[in-house]
């Protein structure tokens, strides 16, 4: 029986050698079902998660400056060989060679926290009690990380909330209960570990292969928009493999970021990188195959042209359209520990993101899902200069991106929100600090209630038996969450305008929790 050899066939598959950048055989897939029946929207809205990998310190994030809490944060933090203890509110930067007033040390370098000022105080609109205070009890204060300017004015604006204290939970669950569980009691499996509470904060769920909070809110609307582009073009990630835009029906479609932005990532068969991709063997092997010059060629070589004829089609639409739809470049970024201007990799992947969002009506969705990410936070040691350098990156790309969101029109249509592993130890290790918990997070954009702190902030400090402190919100040196990630989601799920029985599917566990929706964005 002759194989069949279609000229088509064979130009698709030749066309693959050497053609782009992608690792081989990871392909996006357009043939695929349509989604299930969902609501048609007539507005345009997205959700970019920003992922902090590795752990960000959100302690260190957003600071309560109140004189109790400031005490035992300096206590906690202002010690070892490295203090990583941020300065007060209201303290000047300190200049190499000087002493600073408040550490008494002389400034040597540039990590020092004193070099950076004290914190940026914010005021949230709703007063920010500690647990069990009275009333009428002075209300708590609050600064921002000193080298997060533009965000302490996006939250002075109004366009940025903060959530307290959120993480991964099963149920709401008491310090007590975490140290001496009994039967019932629920507390989330492998906490403290890297790759499962990465896996936990975009899918809910502990493992791969399960499907993301935002996939699944883009499944729900895949069905407004007819064809593939529904499937294509909802979710987006330019970060390669990850959870948080993965649906059942939408695909999490990657995006190449370069330094004029955003294009379609293409496939090269015969990339000669990789535990496979290094045999000569292996890749003459595979290219007979796929080509059909071998016997088995055929049905496999037939199908995988096909694929490939309709995934380099999607690519060739959508890095046409990203070319159609310019947006500004981002300003220059200029690193505060070296003074020199350098990328931000950060601001360019928000960049690539806000051309897709502008070239949403050639693409078709009117809701779209992306992830990005920076890290890595996972600061053991070194945290001062790690962590100081990301969060100045990560303030001037969501600076940038907003500006640039609401210069095209999609002020009030974008809302861009952090995620991150957990948090760190509220006690630093010398230099660091290490796996935590509850964390901290920001959320920007012109429908979010901004100006405000969303959650119940944590008493802080380390239990004390010498003083009889006992903290309520902190087991050890890790703050138990008193928000889960699942209200998080819920909460902008519904401003995304996912409906209540849809919302149900995706997050089955939300009705443990007394308050679905957090109340930190506009209402649909």
């Amino acid at each position: 029986m002759t194989r069949p050899r279609t000229p088509s066939r064979r130009d698709a598959l030749k066309g693959l050698i050497g053609f782009g950048t992608a690792a081989p055989l990871v392909l996006n897939l357009s043939a695929v079902g349509a989604a299930a029946a969902a609501e048609n929207p007539t507005d345009y809205k997205a959700i970019v998660c920003l992922f902090l990998v590795g752990g960000n310190d959100a302690n260190n994030l957003l600071v309560a400056t109140d004189d109790a809490s400031w005490q035992r944060y300096w206590s906690a933090r202002f010690r070892g060989a490295t203090p990583i203890a941020l300065m007060p509110p209201g303290t000047a930067p300190t200049p190499i060679g000087s002493v600073n007033a408040v550490s008494k040390r002389t400034v040597s370098a540039t990590n020092f926290p004193e070099y950076w000022g004290g914190v940026l105080p914010i005021t949230p609109k709703t007063p920010q009690r500690a647990a069990g205070a009275a009333p009428g009890a002075p209300a708590r204060t609050f600064g921002l990380h000193p080298l997060m300017p533009n965000m302490q004015k996006a939250f002075n604006a109004g366009r940025l909330a903060a959530l307290a204290n959120v993480g991964t939970l099963v149920a709401p669950l008491t310090k007590a209960q975490y140290q001496k569980p009994t039967a019932g009691v629920q507390i989330p499996p492998r906490l403290f570990s890297h790759n499962d509470q990465q896996q936990t904060w975009q899918t809910g769920q502990v493992g791969y292969g399960a499907l993301g909070y935002g996939g699944q809110m883009g499944d729900v609307f895949a069905a407004s928009s007819s064809g593939a582009a529904s499937i294509n073009f909802t979710a987006f990630t330019t970060a390669g493999l990850t959870g948080f835009p993965v649906g059942a029906q939408v695909k999490a479609y990657r995006i190449s970021v370069g330094p004029t932005g955003g294009s379609a990532v293409r496939v090269d068969l015969l990339q000669k990188t990789g535990s496979y991709n290094n045999s000569p063997t292996f890749l003459s092997a595979l290219s007979a195959t796929l080509l059909g010059n071998d016997a088995e060629g055929s049905v496999l070589g037939q199908a995988y042209a096909d694929a490939m004829v309709t995934s380099n089609n999607t690519a060739a639409a959508f890095s046409t359209a990203l070319a159609s739809s310019p947006v500004s470049a981002p300003p220059a970024f200029t690193n505060p520990l070296t003074g020199a201007t350098q990328t931000n990799s950060l601001a360019d992947q928000l960049r690539a993101v806000a051309q897709t969002i502008v070239a949403h009506g050639t693409l078709g969705p009117k809701r779209q899902v992306f992830f990005v990410q920076i890290g890595s936070f996972d600061t053991h040691d070194g945290q001062n200069d790690r962590q100081s350098l990301l969060l100045a990156q990560v303030d001037h790309a969501l600076a940038y991106f907003d500006a640039e969101m609401t210069a095209k029109g999609y002020g009030e249509a974008v809302t861009t929100f952090t995620a991150s592993d957990f948090s760190r130890t509220f006690t630093t290790n010398g230099d660091g600090t290490d796996h935590a918990w509850g964390a901290h997070h920001l959320i920007l954009g012109g429908a979010v209630k901004g100006g405000d702190i969303y959650g119940q902030f944590p008493t802080v400090g380390v239990d004390d038996a010498a003083t009889g402190f006992n903290n309520p919100d902190m087991s050890g040196t890790a703050l138990i969450p008193t928000t889960s990630v699942d209200q998080y989601m819920a909460t902008l799920a519904k401003w995304f305008g996912v409906p209540s029985d849809n919302l149900a599917k995706i997050i089955p566990r939300l009705p443990a929790f007394a308050t679905p929706d957090l109340g930190f964005m506009t209402s649909v």
